[in-house]
């Protein structure tokens, strides 16, 4: 399995989120704390959607092999298929959420940066 966070599923390649930013000298300290903290959720947010669909993943494919390779009982592999399902839908909202929040980020970091500075 990937380090969490480097899946091929990931959109933001696990990168720093720290170095992803532009340094912005006239941000006081707590609110690049604040943005940090997104940033890190965010990853986190992703990281975990990551492993999700893995695991869903594995599991439809399980509830496959079982029902292919059992002759004698019908297929029910279908609590696994929706259980996979549900897993898929909530890393959707996850990595959704997660986009959302960069995007924000990114609004406000633009804001700040048209500003101008008084020394």
């Amino acid at each position: 399995m990937d380090g969490v966070g480097t899946s091929k599923h990931s959109p933001h390649g696990g990168g720093d989120a720290a170095a992803a930013r532009p340094a912005a000298d006239a941000r006081p300290p707590a609110h690049e704390a604040e943005i940090e903290k997104i940033l890190l959720d965010a990853d986190r947010r992703d990281s975990e959607a990551d492993i999700r669909d893995d695991v869903s993943d594995k599991r439809a494919e399980a509830a496959d092999l079982q029902a292919f390779l059992d002759t004698t009982e019908t297929y029910s592999g279908l609590g696994e298929r929706r259980a996979a399902a549900l897993d898929r839908s909530h890393a959707k909202s996850d990595r959704a959420s997660s986009a959302e929040d960069r995007a924000k980020l990114s609004q406000h970091n633009d804001a700040l940066d048209d500003e101008p500075v008084t020394p």
